[in-house]
């Protein structure tokens, strides 16, 4: 019974260490208790409204306690490869999920498969070509619009959000070197990964709050839209 108790207690002690221990050493996970105060002193514009308060160099400053970073990342058609090929993959993925300490969030964008373009490019160059080639490029166009206008087929985009709470300085350096380590694993198994621009990330925010919506973004910029002010506190 008495070294039962001190097991116990023992447990207890390392459970309390063990806390303190983490706490100190893991600074990233501090989540700084936000001062309302900064609400009030932001404009309110569209980005504010959204909770952001600055997007540069690729970081997004949200309510000036978080910063994250928007990455893209290719899809990998892993029933498709050979099993050394697969376990070279998992090995990968193995050692990225040991290396992450950031709090992070995935993202997966179904859009349909717009052809207008390619469409317009083919209708271009047929114009003074033979009866074949017209023919030819006309059978090409009716693929294409068949393809679009098929609701079943689309185009999945592959998101990482990965965040600190740390001062942006800090921050910037944490988040930064990450990528660089998560761009090297993910090379090795030829997936791509890329960081969203200031113009893609705040589009990327907009079609996940008006979903279906086809408005470009940067025309909005353009016009000086994110620099629209609410009247209502």
């Amino acid at each position: 019974m008495i070294i039962a108790i001190i097991f116990i207690l023992a447990g207890i002690a390392f459970m309390i260490v063990t806390l303190v221990y983490v706490r100190n050493k893991n600074s990233l996970q501090e989540i700084r208790k936000f001062d309302t105060k900064d609400t009030r002193k932001l404009k309110k514009n569209i980005c504010s409204l959204w909770g952001i308060s600055n997007i540069k160099d690729n970081l997004i400053e949200v309510n000036k306690r978080q910063y994250s970073m928007i990455l893209e990342l290719n899809s990998i058609s892993y029933e498709l490869l050979h099993e050394q090929e697969k376990n070279t993959v998992d090995s990968e993925l193995i050692s990225i999920s040991q290396m992450i300490k950031f709090p992070f969030q995935f993202l997966v964008v179904k859009q349909g498969i717009n052809t207008k373009a390619s469409i317009e490019k083919i209708e271009t160059s047929i114009v003074s070509a033979n009866s074949y080639i017209k023919k030819y490029g006309q059978n090409l166009i009716g693929h294409l619009e068949r393809i679009s206008s098929d609701k079943n087929l689309v185009n999945r985009k592959y998101y990482m959000v990965i965040s600190s709470f740390n001062k942006e300085k800090e921050a910037k350096k944490e988040l930064l070197e990450f990528y660089d380590t998560l761009k090297y694993h993910l090379i090795n198994i030829n997936v791509g990964i890329r960081t969203l621009t200031r113009d893609e990330a705040i589009q990327l925010i907009y079609n996940q709050l008006h979903k279906g919506s086809k408005t470009k973004v940067n025309e909005i910029i353009a016009k000086g839209g994110l620099e629209l002010y609410a009247t209502q506190d």
